[in-house]
Order: C-alpha cells, then structure tokens, then sequence
C-alpha cells in the first residue's frame, strides 16, 4: 500500500514538474519568435520599432524565474532571464 501512495505522489509531482517546464519553454520560444521578428524589422531599417510585445514577455518570462516552484525548475533546466528589447542598442 505505502509502494503504491509512493508511486502516485512520484509521478503528481512529475506531472506537475513537466508541466511547469513546459510552461517554461513556451514562453522562451514566444519571447523568441518576437525576437527574430524585431531583429528582422531593425534589420530592414524600420525605424522607431516598438518592442513592446516583446517586454510584456520578456517580464512575464522573468517574473515567473523569479517565482517558486518554477526558480527551482529553471535553475536545474538551464532557463536564463530574457533581455528587455531598447530600440537601438543590442
């Protein structure tokens, strides 16, 4: 009986482990994607490029490193926090 409450709470906290990555590796591909699109509009000349869109996740991404479980998670998977985009200066 404690072998299988044992293998039952493994694998919730598996479940939940797997989850809070995954929810980790969205965002760093999110705030990716915006990234390239901004690397491209800088590179063609736009000027005055708002990278907004890409702060607002850039901050989410950030805020949720910072939080507890997902600090723990990020630490061992390797995430880093992402740079805020300033028009210009990269």
């Amino acid at each position: 009986m404690n072998v299988l409450f044992t293998l039952a709470v493994l694998a919730a906290v598996a479940t939940w482990v797997v989850a809070i990555y995954n929810r980790l590796h969205r965002l760093r591909r999110l705030i990716w994607s915006e990234w390239k699109q901004l690397d491209a509009r800088e590179g063609a000349g736009e000027t005055g490029i708002d990278g907004t869109r890409y702060n607002q996740l850039a901050a989410s991404y950030n805020s949720a490193l910072e939080s507890f479980p997902e600090n723990i998670i990020a630490g061992l998977a390797g995430f880093r926090p992402a740079q805020m985009f300033v028009s210009g200066q990269r």
